[in-house]
C-alpha cells in the first residue's frame, strides 16, 4: 500500500502536471492557504480520486502510446536511437540510446517486442564500442535498462485486455551477458566515487545529478542480484545528507491528505522544515561565446527530487538492518527525505523547474515521479502529484506524440542549452506517465507537534 503522507504549505504550481486548474483556483488557494486548509476542503466529502476516472486513464494510455510511436520513428533500422549531435559531433550515444530504450520498454510493457529486442541488441553493441569512455549518466541508464529487461510489466494505465495478455508471458531472467555487464558497471561506479563520496561525469568534482544516476545504477544492479559495496552506499548517503539545505521555512505536516481533501480530517498542528538540494554550490562554466564565468547554483525541484531519491534508494540497497540505519540513523534519513518533499511542496510548480526556471523542466517532472515513488507517497502536501503531473504532460504533448508542445528549455548563456532535445523530453514524459520507478514503502518520520 502506498504510504499517504503530506507536508502542507502553499497551494502553488507543481512540476509535473497541474496547469489549467491552477489558474482558476488562485482565489480559493489564497483564501484557504491562510487557514492552512486546501481549497478542496471547501466542499466536505466531495473528494474523489481523479486517477480512477476512465477518461483520464484512457487519455494517459493514449499519450504513452503516442510518445512510444514517436520515439520508434526515431529508431534506425539497426535498432539505435540517436545520440546528441551538434557541429562538434555526436555525444552520449550509449546514454541516449539507453534512455530511449528504457522509455519504449516501459511504454510497451513488452520486452519481446521486435523494436525492443533490436534496441537491446544495439545496447550491447554500443556498450562494447564505448566501454572505455563511458559516463556516469550512461552507466546508470544502461543498468536501468538491464534491470528493466527482467522486471518490466504492463504499466497501470494500459488497456486491460492488452495488459492481461502481456502478463501471461513468462518472466524474463537476466542473461549471463547482462549480469556480466552489470557487474562490470558496478565496479566502474564504485571506482569512480570521489573522495567526497559522490560522483561527477566522472571527473571534475561532484554534483547531485550525476550522483542520482550512480545511485539508480547501483539500485538496478542490486535488484538484478549483483553485489554492491555497502560502504560506497553509506558514503553516498552521508554526503548527500551533508549537502542538504541547512535551514528552511516550516510547512504543515499532514498524515492523512485524503481526509484533509474531503474536509473531514483534523487540522494538523505539526510542521517540518522545507529543505532542498542544489546541483552543486558553484562552478566555473564556459558559455557558447567561449567566455568562462562563475555560476552559483540555486536550490531546485530537479535537484531536490534527486536528493530525496538518492536517500530513498540508499535505504533500499542497504536494507533495514544495516549499521548506517540503526538507531537514529534511519530516522535522520527519512526526516531529510520528507524535508526535501517539504521543499518541493513549498515551491510546487508544474510548468517549469521550480527554483531554476528554464532549465530541464522534463528532467524535473521525471525526478518528481522518482522521488515520490521511492518515498512511497501518493501526495506531496495535498497535491496528487501523479494526476497533476499527468495533466500537465497531457496538455504539453504535441499532436505527433512528442513532447514538449512549447520549448520550455530557455537559453541561459551556458552549455546546457545544446543538450535540449525532443527525444530526451519525450522519454522523460513517458517514464513519468508509466510510473517507471519501482515503488518503495518508506515510513514517514515521526513528527510531534513541531
Amino acid at each position: 500500500m502506498v504510504v499517504r503522507i503530506s507536508i502542507l504549505c502553499l497551494f502553488f504550481a507543481l512540476a509535473p502536471g497541474f496547469s489549467p486548474r491552477e489558474q482558476a483556483d488562485t482565489g480559493l488557494r489564497a483564501a484557504f492557504s491562510a487557514l492552512d486548509l486546501p481549497a478542496a476542503a471547501a466542499k466536505p466529502g466531495s473528494y474523489k480520486d481523479p486517477k480512477k476516472d476512465k477518461k483520464f486513464r484512457a487519455r494517459v494510455n493514449a499519450a504513452i502510446e503516442g510518445g512510444v510511436k514517436w520515439l520508434l520513428e526515431q529508431q534506425s533500422s539497426s535498432g539505435q536511437f540517436p545520440g546528441f549531435s551538434d557541429q562538434r559531433g555526436t555525444y552520449y550515444e550509449l546514454g541516449m540510446h539507453a534512455l530511449s530504450t528504457l522509455a519504449v520498454m516501459k511504454g510497451m510493457g513488452d520486452v519481446d517486442a521486435p523494436p525492443v529486442q533490436k534496441a537491446l541488441r544495439k545496447l550491447h553493441a554500443l556498450y562494447e564500442r564505448h566501454r572505455a569512455t563511458i559516463y556516469t549518466y550512461e552507466v546508470g541508464l544502461t543498468l536501468m535498462v538491464l534491470d528493466a529487461t527482467s522486471s518490466t510489466k504492463p504499466h497501470p494505465f494500459m488497456d486491460k485486455k492488452k495488459a492481461r495478455k502481456l502478463l501471461k508471458k513468462k518472466p524474463v531472467k537476466p542473461t549471463a551477458k547482462d549480469l556480466k555487464i552489470a557487474s562490470d558497471l558496478v565496479v566502474w561506479i564504485q571506482r569512480k566515487q570521489n573522495s567526497e563520496g559522490l560522483w561527477r561525469y566522472p571527473s571534475g568534482g561532484m554534483d547531485v545529478s550525476n550522483t542520482q544516476y550512480a545511485a539508480l545504477g547501483l539500485w538496478s544492479a542490486s535488484r538484478m542480484g549483483v553485489d554492491v559495496n555497502k560502504g560506497v552506499v553509506r558514503r553516498m548517503m552521508e554526503q548527500t545528507l551533508a549537502r542538504q539545505q541547512k535551514t528552511g521555512p516550516r510547512v504543515g505536516f499532514y498524515t492523512n491528505p485524503i481526509a484533509a481533501l474531503k474536509g473531514t480530517g483534523r487540522r494538523s498542528g505539526s510542521s517540518i522544515e522545507a529543505k532542498g538540494w542544489r546541483y552543486m554550490p558553484k562552478e566555473m562554466v564556459k558559455g557558447p561565446d567561449g567566455k568562462s564565468r562563475m555560476v552559483t547554483y540555486p536550490y531546485s525541484g530537479s535537484m531536490t527530487s534527486a536528493g530525496v531519491a538518492i536517500l530513498g534508494i540508499g535505504r533500499k540497497v542497504l536494507g533495514a538492518k544495516d549499521e548506517f540505519l540503526r538507531g537514529a540513523g534511519d530516522s535522520k534519513v527519512r526526516r531529510a527525505m520528507w524535508e526535501g518533499l517539504g521543499w518541493i511542496q513549498k515551491n510546487w510548480k508544474l510548468d517549469d523547474n521550480p527554483g531554476q526556471p528554464g532549465n530541464w523542466p522534463f528532467y524535473w517532472i521525471y525526478g518528481l515521479e522518482r522521488a515520490a515513488r521511492v518515498a512511497g507517497v501518493e501526495f506531496v502536501g495535498l497535491h496528487d502529484w501523479y494526476h497533476e503531473g499527468a495533466m500537465q504532460l497531457l496538455n504539453d504533448q504535441r499532436p505527433n506524440g512528442s513532447w514538449p508542445k512549447r520549448q520550455r528549455m530557455r537559453p541561459k548563456g551556458d552549455q546546457n542549452v545544446r543538450w535540449w532535445s525532443d527525444q530526451v523530453d519525450t522519454a522523460f514524459a513517458i517514464l513519468f506517465l508509466t510510473l517507471s520507478t519501482p515503488g518503495v514503502e518508506t515510513p514517514p518520520p515521526v513528527i510531534t507537534g513541531e
